[in-house]
């Protein structure tokens, strides 16, 4: 009977500790958002600041693994990559000074919280 009685206890109290961790779980399998927010000129020569935005749901993400900025010539296959740095709001910036002048794409590379996300926006640079 004492066996029986263990057993029934261990059962509830098992129970108890894994619905906490199943909200835990629902909460961070909703998916990252990554947003490159738009920029206005680029000019040779000058140095312009790349901002990536990195949010899930309404909050901003502050512990991404790893941000980085790829930098290529529209059409090609691969470019340079360069750090981004958190400022503290979900916002990643890096900063860039072209050397030519094209038609470029801007893609981040965002790891966080289990996911990797990767979108591309192009950027005309001028003379």
């Amino acid at each position: 009977m004492k066996r029986w009685m263990s057993l029934v206890v261990l059962l509830v109290v098992s129970g108890c500790g894994s619905n906490e961790e199943t909200q835990e779980l629902s909460l961070s399998t909703e998916p990252i958002d990554v947003e490159i927010q738009p920029i206005s000129e680029a000019m040779v020569g000058e140095q312009i600041t790349i901002e990536t935005l990195v949010t899930q749901g309404d909050d901003p993400v502050e512990d991404a693994q790893a941000v980085e900025i790829e930098i290529r010539f529209e059409g090609q296959s691969e470019g340079a990559l360069f750090p981004a740095e958190n400022d503290g709001s979900g916002m990643y910036r890096s900063t860039h000074t072209f050397a030519e002048a094209g038609v470029y794409e801007i893609q981040s590379h965002v790891t966080a919280r289990g996911m990797h996300v990767m979108p591309v926006q192009k950027l005309q640079v001028e003379e």
